[in-house]
């Protein structure tokens, strides 16, 4: 930690170790936050594929249904 004795150097001195202090909190946060979005897994390639074909079925059975009554 640094020192001085004369007001402004004082000041000025204050003022860097309040900054860095919100430099390394920010840092700490941002790294923090990095962290979670590289927790996230992309979806199960499978699954989109299966919930696709699910729902491609369900729809061409409802339009097949729509059209048949006509």
């Amino acid at each position: 930690m640094a020192e001085a004795s004369c007001d402004s150097l004082q000041q000025l001195v204050l003022w860097y170790e309040e900054e860095l202090a919100r430099i390394r909190s920010e840092t700490k946060n941002e790294i923090s936050n990095d962290v979670q979005t590289e927790e996230k897994r992309p979806p199960n390639p499978v699954r989109v594929f299966t919930w696709g074909m699910v729902a491609g079925l369900l729809v061409g059975m409802l339009l097949t249904m729509k059209l048949k009554k006509r």
